[in-house]
């Protein structure tokens, strides 16, 4: 009977710490003595800290050696840096900032950028509602001035809540008294549309009266939302009256105001909000800018790519296409979405329109489709390119290849490789790469070897992944001879390259149990090659099957010929025995280097199979 589950632990645990002690000692670098303490004076540190506040791991760094030095920061520090804390998304920790702020300083304001961000990050943050409350509070007794994005998001919060409509109504009397640069007609807006989301429509309706007897002016766009919201669950009657009141009683958007709101919620990392806020514009078909169309596509999609997408397709319905890098995004999130389909209906009506000009263009639409697995449509769109005579990229080849592989589709791919010659567009690397691997996996060993002697005829130098394709299929097939030639024209390539193959090889070989083939090669590669993890490699696959005699004569073999990489691999070997299935073959193996004197008592691996014997 092996031994029981509890028998293992101090093993396991013993093996971690021989892991950890038998590798070499990489102390952390000292950092410049600038650095190693904070400035001088409070005036000096809010100095250093707005240089830095840029980068964030310098930012926290520079305030843990503050708090650490005990150096008192001044007000105008602390909102320093909540602000650039909050810019790098750090809400907890600008909030712990702010609120080390002075209640009440007249010398000392509240800074009222700083408080609408942190109150406009609160709020949109789930379960922070009641410390936005309380930042609110804070500026409502220190009369700092709000502003649309800070107020705006957070009456919207507050009227998602169960019965929140009637702490908004006080909000916005108080508010309204003080007179702000408030746009009340965008708040109005941002309060019915966070309710009709929530599914509160007969609330939303009461509100757009009760907002429009206090002066805050709900415009044509909130009258649309409430509306709209109706019209979807059925009430035709309810959304017929409120189409009449909006002609009646709401004003008109704009779009300028609208254009600003949204600028500054994605400004401020707001995107959910910005999405929202522009998705009431879009589907209301109302006026937006190109320019806030392109960030809104490229911020949106990176958190909810189907919008994005909508957004994108509302400017080409314009008339009007999204700038290239703004493109690019949209299809990268589309592409990790898995959402082909989307894409392919994006630049279907991009192809209608006549957003491809050039070769580039049509590039790009074929290249994603590739990555994207719409075969067909890429297909399709490469033959209008040579149909306009414009030549394709290698790139667009290369995607539309790679998807016909990952799709099994080979004969497919080898027409298109044909098709490449014949346009006159060379194969590169990454091209070669894609069919050695699909026909490795596929065994077709002849095509593989046949490739490989074609890339060399065409001047185009193989990679650690060509080789290992090849090599590894080699091995499978027990072709150790073939495989070796292989190696060695890594050999004459490039070192490094080689170095890595190496460590493949050797790995591939002690697979298969060909541990003489194995230690033959390890005999006799270059110097100039690095050889340490392929030693290693084949030390403890050698010592998992137990074949100590051949560890001892190898290690025998690289204290005369590599003495000066000895203890290095002797460390690493240490280190992996930890890894071992075999405590038995580890167990024969240290006793053997105890005997030769390469294992003194000390040992951890000594100390453990004491305890273990004990």
């Amino acid at each position: 009977m092996g031994p029981q589950p509890s028998a293992f632990l101090p093993r396991f645990t013993a093996a971690r710490a021989i892991s950890i002690s038998a590798r070499p000692h990489n102390p952390t670098p000292c950092p410049s003595p600038a650095a190693a303490a904070p400035a001088s004076s409070p005036h000096a540190f809010h100095a250093h800290l707005a240089s830095v506040a840029p980068h964030l791991p310098s930012l926290l760094a520079a305030l843990s050696r503050a708090r650490a030095a005990r150096l008192p920061l001044p007000p105008a520090t602390r909102a320093l840096a909540a602000t650039a804390l909050l810019r790098h998304g750090r809400l907890p920790d600008a909030l712990a900032h702010f609120r080390l702020l002075p209640e009440s300083d007249p010398t000392s304001p509240l800074p009222a950028p700083l408080c609408n961000s942190l109150l406009a990050a609160l709020a949109s943050s789930a379960g922070s509602l009641a410390h936005a409350r309380n930042v609110l509070d804070r500026m409502l007794a220190g009369a700092v001035e709000l502003d649309t994005v800070g107020f705006g998001v957070f009456v919207k919060a507050l009227g998602r809540e169960d019965d929140g409509l009637a702490g908004v109504l006080r909000l916005v009397d108080v508010v309204g008294r003080q007179g702000s640069r408030i746009n009340r007609s965008v708040v109005a807006a941002m309060v019915i549309d966070g309710m009709c989301r929530e599914g509160r429509i007969e609330g939303a309706w009461r509100a757009l009266e009760e907002l429009r007897l206090r002066g805050w002016k709900p415009d044509f766009m909130a009258y649309r939302i409430v509306a709209e919201k109706f019209r979807v669950a059925g009430r035709v009657e309810e959304e017929g009256l409120i189409l009449k009141q909006k002609r009646k009683l709401g004003v008109a958007p704009r779009k300028a105001e609208y254009r600003e709101c949204v600028l500054e919620l994605v400004s401020n990392r707001l995107v959910t909000e910005a999405k929202e806020m522009a998705e009431a514009v879009v589907l209301g078909d109302f006026p937006i800018d190109d320019d806030v169309l392109n960030v809104l596509v490229g911020s949106v999609s990176d958190i909810d790519v189907d919008s994005a997408a909508m957004f994108c397709k509302f400017m080409m319905g314009k008339g009007r296409f999204p700038s290239i890098e703004v493109l690019v995004n949209l299809c990268e999130n589309l592409c990790r979405s898995k959402k082909g389909d989307e894409m392919w209906e994006v630049f279907r009506v991009l192809l209608e329109k006549g957003y491809c000009k050039n070769a580039r263009d049509y590039n790009l639409v074929v290249s994603f489709l590739g990555k994207a697995g719409k075969v067909r449509e890429a297909y399709d769109v490469l033959k209008e390119v040579k149909r306009k005579r414009l030549e394709p990229d290698i790139s667009s080849y290369n995607a539309l290849m790679e998807a016909l592989c990952r799709n099994d589709l080979l004969r497919p791919a080898k027409k298109l490789w044909d098709e490449m010659f014949t346009s006159g567009c060379s194969p590169n690397l990454h091209t070669y790469n894609i069919l050695i691997t699909k026909l490795t996996e596929m065994g077709e060993s002849e095509e593989v070897q046949q490739l490989f002697d074609h890339m060399f005829q065409k001047g185009v130098a193989p990679d650690y992944a060509t080789y290992t394709s090849l090599i590894t299929m080699l091995c499978q097939e027990n072709k150790y001879e073939q495989a070796l030639e292989i190696f060695k024209r890594s050999l004459t390539q490039d070192a490094k390259v080689a170095s890595s193959v190496l460590n493949m090889f050797i790995l591939a070989l002690c697979k298969k149990g060909n541990f003489k083939a194995a230690l033959s090669i390890m005999c006799s590669v270059p110097s100039n090659v690095d050889n340490l993890n392929s030693h290693v490699i084949l030390l403890k696959n050698l010592t998992d099957v137990g074949e100590v005699e051949m560890v001892m004569k190898h290690l025998k073999w690289i204290r005369s010929n590599c003495s000066s990489n000895f203890q290095n691999i002797m460390n690493e070997l240490m280190a992996s025995l930890s890894t071992s299935a075999s405590l038995q073959h580890v167990t024969k193996l240290i006793q053997c280097l105890h005997s030769q004197r390469l294992v003194d008592d000390a040992n951890p691996w000594m100390k453990l199979m004491q305890n273990v014997y004990a």
